[in-house]
């Protein structure tokens, strides 16, 4: 069910919205937006929008990051009836307000800074809240499929962008059935074209006209890291690529594509031999190459590509036109005709009626757009491209008029009395990179600033490579410029090769400082540049760097060092001795390339993790949350490196748990949780607070966002709050201690300034850590042990707790009451233990079932108990989820207090102990107690915290660890003993207030805190 012809972008969402409400609509980072909430949010939004004034036919300038919101307000906008127009926020000041002049604009809709503003009026989503309600009765504005949707800017010779005026059915066409590619509900397609491209909506409209999923890609363009990431993590399956970055990737990682379904690709002339190679290297995945200009919106003609393709002498071909559109051949030009043609250009009268004439065909007037492209159509009616009838040409997918840029320049240096823009080619012959030659009005050249006033002046796709002075420029005999003389006076370049002292450089460098991986990068910037060397501290993009380059270096480092380097990452880190020390920070040498791990199936009790996050996405009561104070000056840089470097060591941290097709953990190279630095909090109570709500926020697991953190500074300064918060499907209390030490070892590592020597071992991966699961339990053999079970814990009645009755979960924080026992409290306890020969848990058990017996009056219930399942040393240092939960059934003896009820208790423990191995959510289906609503076969938990305490020593500071409140807790009361280091005993009670009220709770603490108090002291014992 695709786009209908005639229907409008934003209803064809609403009707997603009103069939598919819970179907994932956008996914970015954590967030996943479903289509009744994107829909939702979108009206509340345009209602917003509408009382600022904005109406049909209005043009809307919208800058804001690629992202949910951007989604959404270009949605709110064609809600209104008007059409919006994306701006790119790394767009200079200059050409901002050039193009908010142009749609006449009265309003932006932006989060920028007011400078960003070009003097409008601004509305920013910011101000609402995630999922609001639109005001009752209101309704989107009426429009139809030929009102304007979406206003591009592309190059213009006039020296000023030309503004592409589209309409909705323009873009709806290309999703039509039976059009070039499958866009379904499974569709998912990364969102990391440049906003104003054509290729973006392509992309957007591609994933929302069929049903499918955006996936907001946030590195500057889909590299391969990223796309490996797309596929592994959220089943991409359709990607869109100008012929550039397919070569680069085909080039630099071309198992990068393995999973898709389909390939989009265009923009320029597509290169042969890469074609080739991808065809030949992913048969299955259907590459289809687009050919249009943005006046026919995206594509008007596609092509499946085939290898016989690659033996055509003119190249690879571009096919037959897309569904609501026509091709003509007109004196040799390509002109287009049909639905996807722009209404106009605007605020150009008279370039619109001479750039999309009527024409005669087959009798009949036919609106076209005059393309200025030279084609041929062969006998089957495909469509060859043939190249340009002026001077137009395409860098990387973006369309550039030289005179535009030209027209610039004459006006950004007053110093040029003219200027001429030649493109230089690669050896396929499309053009890669821009050269400008300026006549001076002085002598003597030109102003030493003036490379520095173009790159901030002009978008980067048009800063010329080089900026070249010359006394006059070339002519031909006819009188033409003549290119070729001009490309001749550039400054001569060191030949494309790499030398042999960079390529040893490229091989393993030893030592334990970051120097080795400042070498690396080094020597990568000169592969990838075509150079000798490459001084260290200059940035990539001023040594001549493209941004295709910055995605080759990233890719040749992540083979080499085995990990990913986000593109992110070189652009915050521009120069080899910066990226190089980002690398030592992050985790330490080169070493050979490590593969992805397959597909694992989870553990009972993590798949009883996941369900429950699949059923109950805000519950947070597997948010397992680390808090410490830190005193003294915290390198921020170092901290963050630890962070790395942790989730690197820690491949479960790395790893998205999925339901389908059965519950699975699927390893992945994902990026570290970025550390969220918090406004200042007045004291550490207030940063408690902020961080248990930063951290509280749903985790995607599906996405592998397992983990997060955040650091809160706090007024008296030199003083922070750091906190971090780990999903239970991934964590247990033995892993808090883990955690903690791998944190506090990277962080003094990058304060010494450099990584650890040698290199931290590696955690057991998931797949070793589900092999030693498996091989446990083939020689436990559980089945044996259900039997027993399975008739212990038939029939246990549910707990019924005194006081009010029971309400349904609110959800809110549950309640804590802690009380410090007397000095001798732990004596008494082991005295009893010793005496019953039972355990220090078998004691507090049996208090915990006589306290309960009495407060309730009931003679049989069940309590549980989470049970460690390190079994194995190899996971001692491993964070994880390594627990089972063991259910105890109290009845008879045990519940009668003195010598007898511990010996019973002791028994009971034993029993359930010895039968660890029968996953208890298994046993539960089994069991199948009646659904009342509340937790099954046990409603409370009794637990002896005795995991080693959490320590975190960091070189030069002060840390303490602090115990949060629970953020939610899976039962309705859970009641823990925690041994502290001077040997006492704290006890703690959380409770849900709705299910056990505050009287009993604090009875309960009351009554146990008695109990202990009254075990006797060991014989002889002076107290």
């Amino acid at each position: 069910m695709s786009a209908a012809p005639e229907e409008t972008l934003h209803t064809a969402v609403s009707r997603w919205a009103a069939t598919r409400p819970d179907a994932v609509a956008v996914v970015h980072g954590a967030r996943r937006t479903s289509y009744a909430e994107l829909d939702r949010t979108a009206d509340a939004w345009a209602a917003a929008l509408t009382a600022r004034g904005v109406t049909r036919g209005d043009l809307v300038p919208v800058l804001l990051q690629r992202g949910t919101a951007l989604v959404t307000a270009v949605l709110a906008v064609l809600k209104c009836g008007a059409a919006y127009a994306l701006l790119d926020p790394a767009w200079p000041e200059r050409r901002i307000q050039e193009i908010t002049g142009q749609l006449e604009a009265e309003l932006i809709i932006t989060d920028a800074p007011e400078t960003r503003h070009a003097g409008l009026p601004a509305w920013s989503p910011a101000a609402y809240g995630r999922d609001p309600e639109p005001p009752a009765g209101f309704r989107p504005a009426e429009v139809g499929a030929d009102a304007p949707a979406c206003v591009f800017f592309t190059s213009g010779t006039t020296g000023r962008p030309k503004g592409v005026l589209t309409p909705h059915r323009a873009t709806a066409r290309l999703v039509r059935p039976g059009t070039f590619a499958r866009f379904t509900p499974s569709t998912v397609i990364p969102l990391a074209a440049a906003l104003p491209w054509d290729a973006f909506s392509l992309e957007l409209w591609g994933a929302l006209l069929g049903g499918g999923t955006c996936l907001v890609v946030d590195e500057p363009y889909l590299s391969a890291q990223a796309l490996r990431e797309a596929i592994a993590v959220h089943d991409a399956d359709t990607i869109w690529l100008t012929s550039s970055l397919l070569n680069m990737i085909v080039d630099e990682d071309a198992d990068a594509f393995r999973g898709l379904r389909q390939v989009m690709t265009g923009g320029e002339r597509l290169s042969v031999p890469h074609v080739r190679a991808f065809l030949r290297h992913h048969p299955g995945i259907a590459l289809v190459n687009g050919y249009g200009p943005v006046e026919s919106t995206v594509f008007a003609t596609t092509h499946r590509v085939t290898e016989a393709d690659c033996d055509l002498p003119g190249g690879i071909p571009v096919g037959r036109p897309v569904p609501g559109t026509a091709v003509h051949i007109v004196d040799g030009e390509i002109c287009v005709a049909g639905d996807g043609l722009a209404l106009r250009y605007l605020g150009e009268p008279a370039l619109t009626e001479a750039a999309f004439p009527s024409i005669t065909v087959d009798g009949r007037e036919v609106r076209v757009y005059r393309t200025g492209d030279l084609g041929r159509l062969d006998e089957d009616g495909v469509l060859h491209y043939l190249g340009r009838a002026d001077r137009q040409v395409k860098i990387r997918g973006h369309r550039i008029e030289p005179a535009e840029v030209e027209r610039q320049i004459e006006a950004l240096l007053p110093g040029v009395r003219a200027c001429r823009v030649v493109a230089t080619r690669d050896a396929g012959g499309n053009a890669d990179g821009l050269l400008a030659f300026c006549v001076p009005t002085e002598p003597g050249g030109l102003p030493p600033e003036a490379e520095d006033v173009l790159r901030t002046g002009l978008v980067h796709y048009q800063r010329p490579g080089a900026v070249v002075a010359v006394p006059a420029f070339p002519v031909t005999a006819n009188g033409k410029l003549d290119e070729r003389a001009l490309l001749d006076l550039a400054p001569a370049t060191v030949p494309p090769t790499v030398t042999a002292e960079a390529h040893d450089a490229l091989r393993t460098p030893t030592g334990d400082t970051a120097e080795p991986l400042v070498e690396l990068a080094a020597a990568v910037f000169a592969a990838v540049l075509g150079v000798p060397s490459v001084p260290a501290g200059a940035a990539f993009t001023e040594l001549g760097g493209t941004s295709l380059g910055a995605g080759r270096v990233c890719a040749r480092l992540a083979a080499e060092l085995g990990r990913p380097v986000p593109l992110s990452r070189l652009y915050e880190h521009p120069t080899a001795r910066a990226l190089g020390r980002w690398l030592a920070l992050t985790g330490g040498s080169p070493h050979p390339a490590a593969a992805e791990g397959d597909d694992v199936p989870l553990s009972p009790m993590q798949t009883g993790y996941l369900t429950n996050h699949l059923l109950h996405p805000e519950d947070r009561s597997a948010h397992c949350l680390l808090l410490f104070r830190i005193d003294g000056e915290l390198d921020l840089d170092a901290i963050d490196a630890a962070v790395e470097a942790v989730h690197r060591r820690h491949e479960v941290l790395r790893t998205a748990y999925l339901a389908a097709p059965e519950p699975l953990a699927r390893p992945a190279v994902l990026q570290a949780p970025a550390l969220e630095i918090m406004d200042t909090a007045p004291d550490a109570d207030a940063a408690t607070e902020v961080l248990c709500e930063t951290l509280g926020t749903p985790l995607e697991l599906a996405d592998g966002e397992v983990w997060r953190t955040a650091l809160v500074p706090l007024e008296s300064g030199g003083s922070w709050l750091f906190g971090c918060v780990v999903h239970h499907i991934a964590f247990d209390g033995w892993s808090e201690s883990v955690l903690a030490a791998h944190l506090a070892e990277a962080y003094n590592a990058a304060v010494a300034g450099s990584p650890p020597a040698p290199a931290p071992p590696a955690a057991p991966t998931v797949a070793e850590t589900a092999r030693l699961r498996h091989d446990r339990l083939a020689q436990a053999d559980p089945a044996r042990q259900r039997a027993a079970l399975e008739a212990e814990l038939t029939g246990v009645p549910e707990l019924v707790w005194p006081g009010e009755p029971r309400r349904t979960h609110t959800g809110r924080r549950p309640r804590r009451i802690e009380q410090l026992l007397d000095a001798d409290a732990a004596t008494r306890v082991d005295a009893a233990a010793t005496r019953a020969g039972v355990t220090r848990y078998a004691v507090l058990l049996a208090c915990y079932g006589q306290v309960l017996a009495e407060m309730t009056g009931q003679r049989d219930f069940a309590v549980g108990t989470p049970v460690a399942q390190r079994f194995d040393s190899r996971l001692d240092e491993a964070v994880g989820c390594h627990i089972e939960m063991a259910c105890l059934r109290l009845r008879g003896d045990v519940l009668d207090g003195g010598p007898n009820a511990v010996a019973a208790a002791g028994r009971i423990v034993e029993h359930a102990f010895r039968a660890q191995d029968v996953a208890f959510h298994d046993l539960v289906r089994v069991l199948n107690p009646p659904r009342t609503g509340r937790p099954p076969v046990f409603q409370t938990l009794l637990v002896l915290q005795d995991n080693a305490p959490p320590q975190l020593p960091l070189t030069g500071l002060t840390t303490t660890h602090l115990r949060p409140p629970y953020l939610d807790i899976p039962l309705e009361a859970q009641t823990e003993f925690w041994p502290l280091p001077d040997g006492r005993l704290r006890l703690t009670v959380n409770h849900r207030p709705d299910a056990v009220p505050d009287t009993t709770a604090h009875e309960l603490v009351k009554r146990l805190t008695d109990l202990v108090h009254t075990l006797p002291l060991p014989e002889g014992d002076p107290s």
